[in-house]
Formats: structure tokens, sequence, C-alpha cells
């Protein structure tokens, strides 16, 4: 069978949604189950750490406050946050501008085991700033650690 370039880029979408999908089923399975252990997995708390620590990201990028980061991130994604600030000043300050949050789903979870954190990874779409009247999509991956009763971020993808 033959498909047209829309076709194909339909059947690609369409797999993508499918995989994401299953991937946020599991993780919820896994967290009704963690929850259960530990109060840490609470789902709810986990979208709202992730949700405010985005956005505290987004606040320190608009004013340049990249020190005010240091206790939501763990030393190495403070290392490379700083870095790369100071390397990309003025697009990572483009990239704060009007950041809106359209949709936050925890796609994975890892209890920690042989010396390894917890671990959860949110997936995150939105929009942010505009070029030529439309908003620009974005979709990270970021990935947060256990450290004691807090989740700290570890990477973005």
């Amino acid at each position: 069978m033959v498909f047209s370039n829309q076709q194909h880029s339909y059947l690609q979408k369409l797999m993508k949604l499918s995989w994401t999908s299953f991937k946020i089923s599991i993780a919820g399975a896994k967290l009704s189950h963690l929850a259960q252990k530990d109060r840490i997995w609470d789902h709810g708390s986990m979208i709202e750490q992730a949700k405010s620590t985005f956005y505290k990201v987004q606040k320190a990028l608009k004013n340049g406050d990249v020190e005010s980061l240091r206790k939501n991130l763990t030393s190495f994604c403070y290392e490379t946050f700083l870095q790369s600030w100071r390397l990309n000043n003025r697009t990572l300050e483009s990239r704060s501008m009007n950041t809106i949050i359209k949709e936050l789903v925890i796609i994975e979870v890892k209890p920690g085991k042989n010396n390894r954190p917890d671990k959860f990874i949110a997936l995150i779409k939105g929009y942010t700033g505009q070029v030529n009247d439309h908003p620009v999509k974005f979709a990270e991956e970021w990935a947060f650690v256990r450290q004691g009763d807090w989740w700290v971020l570890n990477e973005i993808r």
C-alpha cells in the first residue's frame, strides 16, 4: 500500500499520539501502586511540582536570576543550566516570554534502586512567543529526581 505525503504525516502523528497515550497509561498504573506505599508519588502533587518548577524557570529566565533556581534543580542540572544561560543569554531570555502550558502529563515513573533516586518524567507542551502572529509550539520532557521528600529537576530534553 502506498500513502501520500499527507497520509504518511497523519499516520506518524497518530502513532506518536498512541505511543504517548500508552506511556501515560503505564505511568498512571505504576503511580497508583507506588502512591499506596509513599505519598511522594501522589500524581497531583507531582504535576503541581512540575508546573511550579516550569514557571520558576521561566521567571528566572525573564528576570535573569538563575541563582533563584538552585534549590529546585539538581547540582548537575543547575550547572548545565548556568552554562547554557551564560552562552545563550538572549535565546533563553526570548524563550521565557509569554510561555503558556497547554498540557502537562507524567509519561514515566521509576522507583529508585541500586543507589539511583526515584524519578519521574513529565511531558510539557505549550506555546511560547509568536512568529508572524502565530504562537510557537514546544514540547519538552522534564526529568525530576527525588531528594528527600522533594522532587527536583534533573534534566530537560
